[in-house]
Parts: structure tokens; C-alpha cells; sequence
């Protein structure tokens, strides 16, 4: 499975409403095919709400952003994982019913929703600790640990939000 999202602009006159849409295709069609309009390979699975979320402080309001967006891929993706876990009937081209285990492959976004995924600021590397400065050049640099980001986050939500630069966000 292969999941695309992007930030679009709903309408400009009536409050510059915007929202993410969340698309879902499978990896095993062509992909000339899966990225035809007209060949309706890609299916819209949700929207995701894009608020302003003023009722937060400043330095709370992209916190509570990005949890706002986990939440509802959480949500979105949930069928998804369950049907990972047990498996789900699908009928084939053959003419066969197979049980099938999906599993997401892709999660296909631009630079702002990869640091939106990843919890880090638009100016950091989603993937990896690499000092603004040093980015574009090739240079060795520590992956991103998934479990110092969840603590990061968990920190930010229980405590005031704090300075993430030691875990490079």
C-alpha cells in the first residue's frame, strides 16, 4: 500500500480554508498507470483539518498541530493495520479469493509534511540529526530514533513546550 498526502488550498474567498488530502494505492500497478487521473488507481481515503488552533499559546500551537495530524492518520490508517495484522479477503483477477496481508510500503509527501511525519522543524532533515548549516552537502550524520522523538513529543504535551535542538528539531 502506498499512501500520498498534500496540503491543498481549498478556497481563497471564504476564509482561506485548506486541508489535507489522504490518498491510498497499491504498489503492484504500473506506475505510469497508478499516476494516471483517468486510470482511478488512487482512491481518497480522508481529509485531514488544517486549523489555526488559536485557542493555544505560540509555542504550543505546532505541538498540538502535529498531534492533531498523528491522530488522524492514526485514525485514517487503523483498517489498514488491523487488515496487516489478520490478514482480509480479496478476490483476485483469477477469479480466486486469497487472504491478503497489506502492508504500507510508501508514504509519499513534500519536505513540509515529512518534517510534519517526523515531528521536526521545516529548516531540520526529517531523516536524519544533520546541523542546518551542513544540510546539501554530503555529510554522515545519525538517523532520527523514533523512540527520543516519541519522548520529545510526550515532554512537549505533559510540560511547557521546550527547546527539541539537543534531538535536532
Amino acid at each position: 500500500m502506498i499512501i500520498a498526502s498534500d496540503k491543498t488550498q481549498l478556497s481563497n474567498f471564504s476564509g482561506d480554508k485548506s486541508a489535507w488530502p489522504v490518498y491510498l494505492t497499491i504498489g503492484n500497478i504500473e506506475k505510469s498507470t497508478r499516476r494516471s487521473p483517468s486510470a482511478r488507481a488512487t482512491v481518497l481515503i480522508g481529509y485531514i483539518p488544517v486549523t489555526k488552533l488559536e485557542c493555544f499559546s505560540e509555542p504550543k500551537r505546532k505541538t498540538q498541530g502535529q498531534q492533531i495530524f498523528h491522530d488522524c492518520m492514526k485514525s485514517l490508517l487503523g483498517p489498514l493495520v488491523d487488515a496487516g495484522n489478520s490478514g482480509v479477503d480479496m478476490p483476485c483477477a483469477d477469479g480466486f479469493v486469497r487472504r491478503v496481508f497489506p502492508i504500507l510500503a510508501a508514504y509519499v509527501a513534500d519536505h513540509p509534511e515529512q518534517c510534519l511525519v517526523a515531528c521536526c522543524q521545516e529548516n531540520r532533515c526529517p531523516r536524519c540529526i544533520v546541523e542546518v548549516k551542513k544540510r546539501g552537502r554530503p555529510e554522515f550524520s545519525t538517523r532520527r530514533d523514533p523512540a527520543s522523538m516519541l519522548e520529545a513529543m510526550r515532554d512537549a504535551v505533559v510540560g511547557d513546550m521546550e527547546d527539541f535542538t539537543h534531538l535536532g528539531l
